[in-house]
């Protein structure tokens, strides 16, 4: 009995073994399993990046409020068509057309001013008026020294010497008081006071311009001809300086505002090409080239972007404008290069490997790697074109796994 438990232990053992070893067989040498593959090719290696952006027109021109006021009618509507100059809105203009009329007012008084400041007529009057005086103190003067000589001689009176000097004092005065209103009237008449009169007269006619140009503001008129793209806000909305009060803008080119992350916004510059998606537009694609990039960086949330403006080149269908968009920007291309698929390449322990399909089976092999995209990365050494590696992460790969590989 013991005998017999002995032997089938060892049958059974031995019957163990043998079915280990045709599991292990079948696993790692007998089974075949299916695989993805890929080769490894020359070509170029094209680096993008994605982003977004908004469509407006390549010129357009917005209107914004130039004082307080409040709109009292609208007269355009989005996506109308308008003239140059045609009246897109009518804001209050009451207390503008009062600053008119004061203006008007202050540049009359003005110029008046400066007229009768050079008016020469009371000031030649003045000179008439100082040469007879100057005249009839001569002669007073004359009298004076005949009535003294005449006097002394006992030929007429003290009363009538006194008389004499009485006539020629009031003489002088007269002539005093005249040039000295001569004097002033010169004064009055000299450079400086010329200037300030021009520069009173040029400040009300810039007061009157002022006040003109506002009171056409009041209409908002277009500032272009094109579309309106934003219509000025509804009857009775309060506007402050600064405020839009529409945009107009000309849609037959258009170009793209696209917001670049900090990272990816060096890597391109003016004449980088572009391709824009819509999801309106499913399957098209429009071609574009970056015209001009902004100087600074700005923070939109918690993004650190900057701006590209993209002019739109070519594509089948018109973009709408202000509607966002996608685009794919190419950063860098390498050219003539060994590639492999991105996936086929996996680290361990900081070391680049690919698991090479060779004889039917998996070979592991370290690489070294360089550049790569979002499908492709650029192999320097370790392997060579043509050769098939595993492009499956679906599988767990094995050193010397046996495999049957599809494309």
């Amino acid at each position: 009995m013991r005998l017999f438990n002995r032997r089938n232990l060892v049958l059974l053992l031995a019957l163990t073994a043998l079915v280990i070893g045709l599991y292990l067989w079948r696993r790692l040498g007998g089974s075949v399993v299916t695989v993805t593959v890929a080769r490894a090719r020359t070509g170029n290696l094209v680096q993008t990046f994605r982003t977004n952006g908004v469509v407006e027109p390549a010129e357009f021109r917005e209107v914004r409020a130039e004082f307080p006021s409040r709109v009292i009618e609208v007269l355009a509507r989005e996506g109308e068509d308008v003239r140059a100059g045609q009246s897109l809105a009518q804001l209050d203009d009451r207390d503008l057309r009062a600053a008119l009329a004061q203006a008007h007012s202050g540049l009359l008084e003005a110029e008046q001013a400066h007229a009768k400041l050079r008016d020469a007529g009371p000031l030649n009057q003045l000179e008439a008026d100082i040469a007879q005086a100057k005249a009839d103190l001569a002669l007073a003067e004359s009298n004076l020294r005949r009535n003294e000589a005449l006097l002394k001689q006992k030929a007429i009176s003290q009363l009538e010497f006194e008389e004499s000097q009485a006539a020629y004092q009031k003489a002088a005065e007269r002539l005093a008081a005249l040039e000295k209103q001569r004097k002033a009237q010169v004064d009055r008449l000299g450079p400086l006071a010329e200037d300030e009169a021009q520069a009173r007269v040029a400040q009300a006619r810039v007061l009157l311009a002022n006040a003109e140009s506002r009171l056409r503001a009041t209409t908002v008129p277009a500032p272009i001809a094109g579309t309106v793209l934003v219509k000025p806000p509804r009857p009775g909305t309060i506007v402050n300086v600064g405020d839009v009060l529409a945009k107009v803008g000309k849609t037959d080119q258009l170009q793209v505002r696209a917001f670049i992350d900090q990272p990816d916004f060096s890597s391109i510059q003016p004449g980088s090409s572009v391709q824009i998606t819509s999801n309106g537009f499913p399957g098209e694609t429009w071609q574009g080239k970056v015209v001009s990039m902004s100087a600074e960086l700005t923070t939109i949330g918690k993004r650190v972007v900057g701006e590209a403006l993209c002019a739109v080149v070519e594509g089948r269908s018109r973009l709408p404008v202000n509607s966002n968009v996608d685009l794919t920007f190419t950063s860098r291309e390498v050219h003539d290069v060994l590639l492999a698929p991105v996936d086929a390449v996996f680290q361990i322990e900081s070391r680049s490997y690919v698991y090479v399909v060779s004889g039917g089976r998996l070979h592991l092999r370290q690489v070294q790697v360089g550049a790569s995209s979002t499908e492709s990365i650029v192999i320097k050494s370790g392997l060579q074109a043509d050769e098939m590696v595993l492009n499956d992460l679906e599988v767990r790969p094995q050193e010397g796994m046996r495999v049957a590989a599809q494309q």
